[in-house]
């Protein structure tokens, strides 16, 4: 009998650790996007409200959503997987103008990691990770947001616009 009891105290607290919720060592997660025909940022945290500001191609708006929990929790996944430190925090094709930028800002406990990409010269997982990420606003239903979306003074814009090549006088030919 006494052993029986061992067992069921045991089976219990293996039951109750197994049925905690996971912690995320992630606080905030901010992705933007930026092409010719738009302009954007999104924000996550761990609660499942998911945050859009569009910048173009309409006037600025704030805007919010709510993730289902398997939603936010596979994302938060495959975020929790990936290694920021073995990458370089700016991948960026110097001849490309008119590009798709990217910018992944993740915000642990003390840590912050951010990584931009601007063209095709970024690691392959951050662009399959930019399409879920476009897959999840797509199939989110957003409602307009009374107020700003707080980005915790990340710097979540993308690097402005290169200048415009000189103007070339005269071309002469030979």
């Amino acid at each position: 009998m006494r052993k029986l009891k061992i067992f069921y105290v045991l089976a219990l607290i293996i039951f109750m650790n197994s049925c905690k919720e996971k912690t995320r060592s992630i606080k905030t997660f901010i992705f933007s996007n930026e092409s010719m025909p738009f302009d954007y940022s999104i924000k996550l945290n761990s609660y499942d409200s998911i945050y859009l500001q569009t910048r173009f191609p309409n006037p600025e708006k704030d805007e919010y959503g709510i993730l289902r929990k398997e939603k936010k929790d596979s994302l938060f996944d495959l975020l929790e997987k990936i290694d920021f430190s073995k990458y370089k925090t700016s991948y960026s094709d110097e001849h490309l103008q008119d590009g798709e930028a990217f910018r992944f800002i993740i915000k642990r406990d003390e840590k912050i990691d951010s990584i931009f990409i601007y063209g095709d010269d970024g690691p392959k997982e951050f662009y399959e990770l930019a399409e879920k990420i476009k897959i999840l606003i797509s199939k989110t239903e957003f409602k307009k947001l009374n107020g700003k979306i707080d980005f915790e003074k990340l710097n979540y814009k993308m690097l402005p616009p290169p200048p415009p090549p000189k103007k070339i006088e005269k071309i002469i030919y030979k």
